[in-house]
């Protein structure tokens, strides 16, 4: 058995879904680890196959799980006081509701547009073709209320949106409205435009700050 199907099992018997740290300890049940550093094997598996999705820092699910969760709205992660991941299944009645709600996205967007202008804070676009409406809390980690709260909400041009979504996290914004960028970044930390800690006077903050704080903490890839 390969690394990546003895972690495509481990994740299935944790129901789709699992932290680096609890793939460490029971990928043994499937296959034993070899080579000097086999744990960074395992992370690199994770991180480089399309078989799993990071849905947070250092989480990450199986791929058609996670699509699934989406599409459905079966439920919702939520991080526990010791930084582990749980799922709690939504009821029926509350999926329906919830899916017709994401159906009608563009309600989302233009509630989120009246609080905060149809304007990227980061780039300064103000193309709506060009803007794309995302959660701060990922919709995949929200209440059914959350979901649906523009105050959960932030407008970001397309590169900043996918630096910013939880499957990239490379970057998040303090409640002194600071954006922060990931090391991981590397060298193209200098081609964004922006610099780590720059202020960024556009970002809407009033009523977000529960949502950024959660993003900073278990999305971002310090």
């Amino acid at each position: 058995m390969t690394y990546s199907e003895a972690i495509e099992k481990v994740m299935m018997d944790n129901g789709g879904f699992a932290s680096l740290q609890f793939i460490y300890k029971n990928i043994e049940k499937y296959r034993d680890k070899t080579g000097l550093t086999p744990d960074n094997t395992i992370q690199e598996k994770v991180q480089r196959d399309d078989r799993f999705t990071r849905i947070g820092f250092g989480v990450y699910a199986l791929t058609n799980f996670i699509a699934k969760v989406e599409k459905d709205n079966l439920g919702s992660f939520s991080f526990e006081k010791n930084a582990e991941i749980k799922f709690e299944a939504n009821k029926p009645t509350e999926k329906n509701v919830i899916s017709k709600a994401r159906i009608g996205q563009d309600k989302f967007k233009q509630a989120l547009i009246k609080e905060v202008g149809k304007i990227c804070p980061i780039t300064q676009i103000d193309n709506l073709k060009l803007l794309i409406a995302g959660h701060i809390k990922p919709w995949s980690h929200s209440s059914n209320e959350e979901k649906l709260n523009p105050k959960n909400g932030i407008l970001l041009s397309p590169l900043f949106d996918k630096l910013f979504d939880m499957r990239v996290g490379l970057i998040t914004f303090t409640l002194d409205k600071r954006i922060r960028l990931s090391k991981k970044l590397e060298k193209n930390i200098d081609r964004l435009g922006v610099v780590d800690g720059q202020i960024i006077n556009h970002l809407k903050i009033d009523g977000r700050e529960d949502f950024l704080q959660y993003h900073e903490k278990f999305i971002f890839q310090k």
